[in-house]
């Protein structure tokens, strides 16, 4: 089945609201995050579903009968490619005018500063130095996570620290070609959103009135002008023009809050690495979060794998709304992981994590780049 992949940028109506899963109690305060991949395919599968009057009830009965999702769909009625629809994203992103000029991707992993940064450069852009594999045998008692990777090191005899931050095209095109990134190519989080800081109360429905001591705090994501969310959409051609349209109207999130679905004229141009040879070798940028049986590595790079540097992980969960019950938590790669490879993929594959349906959904998107072994 050939496909067609789309681009579209979501316009926020308003602040908007992505939490994890930890319990919300009364006197808590609630703060959102940035979207997750599961949150993004949920709402535009749901618009797309919404777009064929899906007949809900009759779906989930379907599934909690035990049938596959395609199963599901065409004993409701409704085409089976729609279980197929693919999930890109999000990604924050500028716009002016509906026109995508950016898409920003959080910081690599391997990227540092120097920790004196704010006294030794005065506020002028800095070179951003990175980390790099180092052999094995140049640090001593080095116990590797597997039996051929290596110690990453930063090749610098000033004191540095990991950056934070997100990059743009130019940034990211930098980094995936091996050449120097600075200072000035990262964007600070409040360039490109803030958090909205509110407090509520909880209205008894008996009496609508204040329950007594039941108040709770809630920060809002609160986008800054002109920035948005790009996501991707990977469809069969035979729907690729009917569906999503563009001008819809999705919640997206919770607490209701909405965006506006703009189709691109074409999908966003992701920056590539260019090939200058035989000693460069394949380094990997996840700029979705990964889920991975291993928890911080791909099961594609078991073997080639030479060197990892992953922030951290993130608790995944959310409620399954066919089944009616928790999705079991699990724990995802953060964005800015960075892989280096001896060797490239026989196959690469969209994305990254193990399971086809999390790859469905968008989790673990990433970006080619190279290194060289010195």
């Amino acid at each position: 089945m050939s496909t067609k992949r789309i681009g579209l940028f979501l316009e926020p109506l308003d602040v908007l609201f992505f939490r994890d899963g930890r319990p919300f109690e009364p006197a808590s305060a609630a703060q959102s995050g940035l979207p997750m991949p599961q949150t993004l395919a949920g709402a535009i599968w749901t618009a797309i579903l919404e777009q064929h009057d899906t007949d809900y009830d009759g779906l989930a009965k379907a599934v909690q009968n035990g049938k596959s999702f395609e199963e599901s769909l065409e004993a409701v009625g409704q085409p089976p490619w729609l279980a197929r629809v693919a999930v890109r994203g999000p990604w924050l992103a500028e716009a002016v005018d509906r026109n995508v000029r950016d898409v920003f991707i959080a910081a690599p992993a391997v990227l540092h500063q120097s920790k004196s940064t704010s006294e030794d450069h005065n506020g002028q852009s800095e070179n951003l130095t990175r980390l790099f594999p180092l052999k094995a045998d140049r640090l001593p008692g080095w116990q590797p996570p597997l039996p051929q990777m290596r110690p990453l090191w930063v090749r610098e005899t000033k004191s540095t620290k990991s950056v934070s931050g997100f990059l743009g095209r130019d940034g990211l095109a930098a980094f995936l070609n091996g050449r120097v990134v600075t200072s000035s190519h990262l964007k600070k989080p409040t360039d490109l959103y803030d958090l909205d800081r509110r407090t509520g109360i909880v209205i008894n429905p008996r009496s609508q009135s204040a329950d007594e001591g039941l108040i709770y705090g809630a920060r809002f994501l609160a986008l800054n002008r002109n920035i948005g969310f790009y996501a991707e959409v990977v469809l069969p051609d035979e729907a690729a023009d009917t569906v999503l349209g563009g001008g819809e109207t999705i919640a997206f999130g919770g607490e209701r809050r909405h965006v506006r679905v703009h189709r691109l004229p074409e999908p966003w141009g992701w920056p590539e690495a260019d090939s200058k040879g035989d000693e460069q070798k394949p380094l990997v940028l996840l700029t979705t979060p990964g889920l991975f049986e291993q928890r911080w590595y791909p099961r594609l790079f078991a073997q080639q794998l030479v060197s990892a540097s992953v922030p951290g992980d993130q608790p995944v969960s959310g409620w399954d709304l066919a089944r009616g019950g928790p999705k079991p938590t699990r724990f995802a790669a953060q964005t800015g992981s960075v892989y280096f490879l001896n060797q490239p993929l026989d196959h690469w594959p969209a994305a990254l994590s193990d399971d086809a349906f999390d790859r469905q959904q968008g989790w673990g998107c990433y970006l080619k780049g190279v290194w060289i072994d010195e």
